[in-house]
């Protein structure tokens, strides 16, 4: 089988190197080696995020048997949303070749907006990069997206979430070609984590500029993060009709889903930092019944408070040494 892996200026040389060295590993256990791949690039030689530079094509030399998409764009695609436009439409003539070729085609980080601008999800169910969930999802309505998740396989298509996600994506794709014995020998002799299936515990709020009704209310959750929607209409000085229609207009959610998503966040850090009880943190950001908290917890992120704990502390809290 030939993979054909693009790279767009800007890319992540530790995702295309681990791609191609996992490939290669799965070479060096069978004879007569079942893959070949090389590296597409817009320009002759493709230049990473960090400076590496890796000699590319202008086009696949052979036949398509596996496209992998990767994208040159971090959080800053989020601010300047029309590089995602950019990096698609020079993108678009190889994506059309793959599937004129029926390929498989699969994407990683940011790169899951180029097969839905091509319209190639539609329908389907796909992840992409967490930051990037809330642009896709209103830019792409008819797409399927499971932003919590790591992982995404739709019959052919393949996607995944941001970074080094891209590791489950091509361990899975080997696996499902039928080299999973191979795979769990690959993965035992590089020493690569075990799979995970969320990316939700790695998320957190970036950094953006907050309007003055954003800072009040932030400063008014931190001091009372129990409060309800008559509680900040009171304290804001508005009705709650008049508030519900500031919040629309200026911050396009709702009071309640706001106050939730503070929650939901507040508690994610929470059983991140602290060795706090599923029902202590459930105390502290202000829900009465711990199991509506981890219903609404597991509805948002996909995954139980205990999972979540267990994926994103990799070691146990430690006091502070005195």
């Amino acid at each position: 089988m030939h993979f054909v892996i693009y790279l767009p200026p800007g890319f992540y040389s530790a995702i295309a190197s681990t791609f191609v060295e996992i490939l290669q590993a799965i070479n060096s256990l069978n004879e007569p080696a079942p893959f070949t791949f090389e590296f597409v690039s817009p320009d002759s030689q493709a230049v990473s995020r960090s400076g590496i530079i890796y000699n590319t094509k202008s086009r696949p030399s052979k036949k398509i048997d596996v496209l992998v998409l990767l994208s040159g764009l971090g959080a800053e695609a989020i601010s300047t949303p029309n590089l995602l436009q950019d990096e698609w439409r020079v993108a678009k003539p190889l994506i059309k070749a793959a599937q004129k070729q029926e390929a498989i085609l699969a994407a990683t980080c940011g790169a899951s907006y180029m097969l839905a601008a091509s319209g190639i999800l539609n329908g389907k169910r796909a992840t992409i990069s967490w930051w990037l969930k809330k642009e896709v999802q209103e830019q792409f309505p008819n797409v399927r997206w499971e932003p919590t998740r790591i992982l995404v396989r739709d019959g052919r298509i393949y996607t995944s979430g941001g970074g080094f996600s891209g590791l489950e994506l091509i361990t899975t794709l080997l696996a499902d070609l039928g080299f999973s014995t191979q795979e769990r020998r690959v993965r035992k002799l590089m020493v690569l984590p075990s799979s995970r299936q969320f990316q939700s515990p790695y998320e957190f709020a970036l950094d953006k500029q907050s309007g003055q009704l954003e800072k009040k209310l932030n400063r008014l959750f931190k001091d009372n993060p129990g409060m309800n929607i008559s509680i900040m209409a009171k304290e804001l000085g508005m009705s709650p009709r008049t508030m519900a229609r500031k919040f629309f207009d200026e911050l396009q959610i709702s009071p309640g889903k706001w106050i939730q998503k503070k929650r939901i966040d507040m508690s994610k850090t929470l059983l991140e930092e602290t060795n706090l009880s599923i029902a202590e943190v459930c105390y502290q950001i202000g829900f009465d019944d711990p199991s509506s908290f981890s219903r609404l917890f597991s509805k948002t992120t996909g995954m139980g408070p205990i999972e979540f704990r267990k994926q994103i502390q990799h070691r146990p809290v430690r006091k502070k040494l005195k």
